[in-house]
């Protein structure tokens, strides 16, 4: 089958900062924002009913946090869902990131100075993207912008990536299996 059922953690209070979060481990908004909390109605009326071959989430509490809240509090934590390392740019902001590296992050992330290499994260990315290729029913997985960004980047030849484009909450779904040219997106 190979189809992703992918769902961004809710707002953080460094997502309402602007910063780059990474690998910091943190909590999502308390109480969650009414975005957040439309977005959890819409995303639950989507998810019931349906059988899932894995749920996955990221080991980062935002994401674990996430699978809860939508009913999956046993969903199984993934490394290889982990967020991006940003290494010393995380806690700063984006506008930071693009005045330090002016468009490198939408044209070339992979000389960015990150606290993993870039071909590491889309190595990690490639493995949830095999085993989701080889399931028999759909995968659900929590996880992060950067990762779903890195993936569709992976996907679709795009030269950079476009983490901020993909709102907080947002259930995507997508198309990876091995006949499939074009992921389906929604």
């Amino acid at each position: 089958m190979g189809q992703l059922w992918f769902v961004r953690h809710f707002r953080t209070p460094w997502n309402s900062e602007a910063r780059l979060q990474g690998r910091r481990d943190i909590d999502l908004d308390d109480p969650l924002g009414k975005g957040d909390l439309a977005a959890l109605a819409v995303n639950r009326k989507e998810l019931a009913g349906q059988d899932f071959e894995l749920v996955l989430t990221s080991p980062l509490r935002r994401a674990r946090q996430t699978a809860a809240l939508h009913g999956f509090p046993a969903a199984v934590p993934d490394p290889d869902l982990a967020e991006l390392c940003f290494g010393s740019l995380e806690g700063r902001t984006w506008a930071d990131l693009e005045a330090a590296y002016p468009g490198l992050w939408g044209s070339d992330p992979h000389s960015l100075p990150l606290g993993e290499p870039f071909a590491d994260f889309l190595e990690r990315i490639q493995r949830v993207q095999q085993r989701v290729a080889n399931a028999n029913t759909p995968v659900l997985a929590f996880g992060h912008g950067a990762w779903l960004s890195g993936l569709r980047h992976m996907l679709n030849g795009t030269r950079g990536l476009h983490a901020r484009s993909i709102d907080n909450g947002a259930l995507i779904r997508l198309d990876l299996s091995p006949r499939s040219s074009v992921p389906a997106t929604r």
